[in-house]
C-alpha cells in the first residue's frame, strides 16, 4: 500500500491508493503551536482526572464556586471591611505589571520590536486594562478568564480584555475526558443560572491542549476564554488563594472583632474622668444660712451652681495649667481637716487593650498576603508605629520581584497565544514580552531609581 502523504502544516492528506486529497480541519499546525517535539508528533491531549457531579455542587451546567455558588461574592464582602486586604492586594498587582509590558525581538533585546501590528496591539488601552484588571484577579483569587475577541475574518485576534474573575463560572467537565470547554458570565450570582437570558456563554480554550491555535481556528465562534489560574492543591476548577488561610484559620475574624469591640465599647462605656467627693458638712460650712434657710429647690439651685463652676474650672480650655481653689475647714467632732477631694480615674479603654493583639493579627494577614509589611510602613511589636529604613523597603521589593515571575508568567500567557494566533512568532521566532521595572537604589549610584526590563517567560 502507497504510503500516505501530509502537507507541511498535516492538515491536507493525500491518499495514492485511491487518488484522494483529504482536508483535516482543526488539525494544521501553525507555527510554534508546539504540537511537534524532540521526539515526535504528539499523539493525545494531556491526562485530566474526572471529578463526579455527585462530588461537587452545582447545576447541571455550572460548577459551583462554594456550596452556595457565592465563593467570590464572600470573600469581596469579608475582604472589604478590612484596611489591610483590599490595599495590599491591590499594591501587589501594581508591583506585578510594574511600567507595563511590551514586547522584544529576543530575550537579550531592551527595545520594543519595530512592527506595527505588534506595537498596535501592545498599545491598546484595551490591552492595559486588561494588565491592571487581570493582575487584580489573580491577586484577589488566583483565577482569571480573559476573553479573546477575533477580527471578522477569524484571521487574527484583535482584542484582549479581562471579564469580572466574581461573575465567571465553570461549565462542568466532560465526564468522559476531564475538559473543560466552557464559562458562564453572570454579574448576578449566585440567583443567577445557566440558562437565564443575562447569562453568557463563552467557548473556553484548554491552555494544555498541543493544537490549541488550531482548535480556535477550526470553530465557528468570534470569542473565547483563556482560563489563567495560580495551581494550589486538589483543586479542579477553582484555585484557592494562599492569604484565604487568614480568612479560614480565623485571624481575619480576630482583626474583625477587635475594632467592633472597642467601637461598642465607645459608645457604651461610661466616660468617667473625675470623682470628686464633698464633705456632707461642706454645705452648711460654706453656704451657712443660706444653705440652713433654702428649701429643696434652693438646695438644688446651690448645689447645681456649685457644680458648674467646678466643672468649668477642669475642663475650660482657657483655664489649662490654672489651679482649682477649694475651702478647707477643721472639723471640731471628727478632729480632722476636711476639703473637697478630686479624684483623677485612670480610662482603662485609653490603655491600648488588645493593640498588641490587632498588631499580631495584622502581622499574620501580611505573612498570608505574601507581601513584606516594611513596604507598607508597618512595623510590630515594640516598633508598632515607627517607619522602617529604606534599605529594608528596598531589599524587601527587589525580593518581591524575584518572587513574582510565576505571577508574571500567568498574566502574560494570553500574550503568547495572541502571537501564535497572529502569526508574530512567525516574523519574530524569538518574539520575549518583558515587564518594565523601575528599582529602588541607594544614593551612591547618583541617581534613586534604575529603569530594567524583566522577560515574562
Amino acid at each position: 500500500m502507497s504510503q500516505i502523504q501530509f502537507n507541511e502544516n498535516e492538515n491536507v492528506a493525500f491518499l495514492p491508493a485511491v487518488q484522494a486529497v483529504v482536508n483535516l480541519p482543526g488539525l494544521a499546525l501553525a507555527a510554534g503551536s508546539g504540537r511537534s517535539t524532540a521526539g515526535g508528533v504528539i499523539g493525545a491531549l494531556p491526562s485530566e482526572p474526572v471529578r463526579q457531579k455527585v462530588q461537587v455542587p452545582g447545576d447541571e451546567r455550572i460548577a459551583y464556586w462554594g456550596d452556595g455558588n457565592d465563593f467570590p461574592q464572600q470573600v469581596i464582602a469579608r475582604a472589604s471591611k478590612n484596611t489591610v486586604i483590599p490595599a495590599t492586594l491591590s499594591k501587589k498587582a501594581a508591583l506585578w505589571i510594574g511600567g507595563g509590558v511590551f514586547a522584544a525581538a529576543d530575550e537579550t533585546s531592551q527595545q520594543p520590536v519595530k512592527d506595527p501590528d505588534i506595537q498596535a496591539f501592545m498599545s491598546n488601552i484595551t490591552t492595559k486594562r486588561y494588565l491592571l484588571e487581570t493582575a487584580l484577579d489573580i491577586a484577589w483569587f488566583v483565577n482569571a478568564f480573559p476573553e479573546f475577541i477575533l477580527s471578522k475574518n477569524r484571521e487574527k485576534i484583535v482584542q484582549l480584555h479581562a471579564n469580572e474573575t466574581a461573575y465567571c463560572r465553570w461549565g462542568r467537565m466532560d465526564e468522559k475526558n476531564g475538559e473543560m470547554d466552557r464559562v458562564y458570565l453572570n454579574a448576578n450570582w449566585p440567583q443567577a443560572t445557566a440558562t437565564d437570558p443575562e447569562t453568557i456563554s463563552l467557548p473556553c480554550i484548554n491552555p494544555y491542549r498541543f493544537d490549541r491555535v488550531n482548535w480556535v481556528r477550526g470553530r465557528k465562534d468570534f470569542k473565547f476564554i483563556y482560563p489563567l489560574s495560580y495551581p494550589s492543591p486538589g483543586k479542579s476548577y477553582y484555585q484557592l488563594a494562599n492569604w484565604d488561610s487568614a480568612r479560614s484559620g480565623g485571624w481575619l475574624d480576630v482583626l474583625e472583632a477587635i475594632p467592633q469591640f472597642k467601637k461598642y465599647a465607645m459608645e457604651n462605656q461610661m466616660s468617667i474622668k473625675y470623682h470628686i467627693e464633698v464633705p456632707q458638712e461642706y454645705w452648711s460650712t460654706v453656704y451657712g444660712e443660706r444653705w440652713k434657710t433654702a428649701n429643696y429647690e434652693g438646695k438644688r439651685a446651690i448645689r447645681d451652681e456649685f457644680l458648674t463652676s467646678l466643672m468649668d474650672r477642669l475642663t475650660n480650655v482657657k483655664n489649662a495649667h490654672k489651679g482649682i481653689i477649694t475651702d478647707k475647714w477643721f472639723d471640731i467632732k471628727t478632729q480632722q481637716w476636711q476639703t473637697i477631694v478630686i479624684n483623677v480615674l485612670d480610662d482603662k479603654h485609653m490603655e491600648g487593650k488588645y493593640n498588641e493583639d490587632y498588631t499580631e493579627g495584622n502581622a499574620n494577614l501580611f505573612y498570608a498576603l505574601e507581601y513584606d509589611p516594611t513596604m507598607s510602613g508597618f512595623a510590630g511589636g515594640s516598633k508598632m508605629g515607627s517607619r522602617s529604613g529604606g534599605s529594608d523597603k528596598r531589599e524587601a521589593f527587589w525580593i518581591f520581584l524575584s518572587q513574582s515571575k510565576p505571577y508574571r508568567d500567568r498574566i502574560i500567557e494570553p500574550f503568547d497565544f495572541v502571537a501564535e494566533y497572529n502569526g508574530w512568532k512567525q516574523r519574530w521566532p524569538e518574539l520575549t514580552f518583558k515587564f518594565r521595572d523601575t528599582l529602588l537604589t541607594t544614593l551612591d549610584t547618583g541617581h534613586s531609581t534604575a529603569d530594567v526590563n524583566t522577560p515574562a517567560s
